[in-house]
C-alpha cells in the first residue's frame, strides 16, 4: 500500500510541471473545431461586399495585404439576399451570389464556373494568384487554408461589368491556428 502511494506521489510531483507550466497550444485542429462550433472568431467582416460592377476583398482596400496564413480556418458565408443586376434595361435579370447556374463557356471570365455569380480568388501580395478562381459559395462552410499568405479577391463572372449594378453581401470569420479558441 505504502508502495502504491509513493509511486502515485512520485508521479504527480513529475507531472506538476507539466500542467502548471503548460500552455494549451492552439493549432489547426483547434481553430477548426472552433470554427465547426460557432465560437468567435479571431478576425471578422460580416459586411463584405461585392460590387456587380467590380468586385471586393478581404481585407477591405484597393491593394489590401495578405490575411489569410497556412494552417488557418476561414467561414464565408453569403447572405443570399442582396442581388446584382447584369445590365442596364429596368426588366433584365438579376441573380444571387450562384448566379444563373449555367456553365460559363470560354467567352466569360471564368469558363466552367457559373455564368454572373461571384467568384473568389486568392492572391498572394506581391507574388500574385494561388490556386484556381472558385465559386464563392464553394466556401460557405469551415475550410482550412494549406497555401501561402494570401488576401480573398472577388470578381463577377460576367464579360461586360460596366452595365452591372447591385451588390453581393457575405459575411468572413477566420480562425487562426495558432490562437487559443475557447
Amino acid at each position: 500500500m505504502r508502495i502504491r502511494r509513493l509511486a502515485a506521489l512520485a508521479l504527480a510531483v513529475v507531472s506538476l510541471p507539466l500542467t502548471a507550466t503548460g500552455v494549451a497550444h492552439a493549432d489547426t485542429a483547434e481553430a477548426l473545431a472552433a470554427c465547426r462550433r460557432s465560437a468567435a472568431s479571431d478576425f471578422s467582416d460580416i459586411n463584405v461586399i461585392v460590387q456587380g460592377n467590380g468586385g471586393g476583398s478581404v481585407p477591405r482596400g484597393a491593394d489590401p495585404g495578405n490575411v489569410l496564413r497556412t494552417g488557418d480556418v476561414f467561414l464565408l458565408l453569403p447572405s443570399f439576399y442582396a442581388k446584382v443586376k447584369i445590365d442596364s434595361w429596368l426588366w433584365g435579370p438579376s441573380y444571387g451570389e450562384n448566379g444563373n447556374g449555367v456553365r460559363a463557356a470560354n467567352d466569360f471570365p471564368y469558363p466552367g464556373l457559373s455564368q454572373y455569380s461571384a467568384v473568389l480568388r486568392f492572391n498572394n501580395n506581391p507574388t500574385g494568384w494561388v490556386g484556381a478562381p472558385a465559386q464563392a459559395t464553394a466556401f460557405a462552410q469551415c475550410t482550412v487554408w494549406g497555401g501561402p499568405r494570401v488576401r480573398l479577391l472577388f470578381g463577377v463572372n460576367d464579360s461586360k461589368l460596366s452595365d452591372n449594378s447591385g451588390y453581393w453581401w457575405f459575411s468572413y470569420y477566420q480562425y487562426m491556428h495558432d490562437r487559443t479558441h475557447r
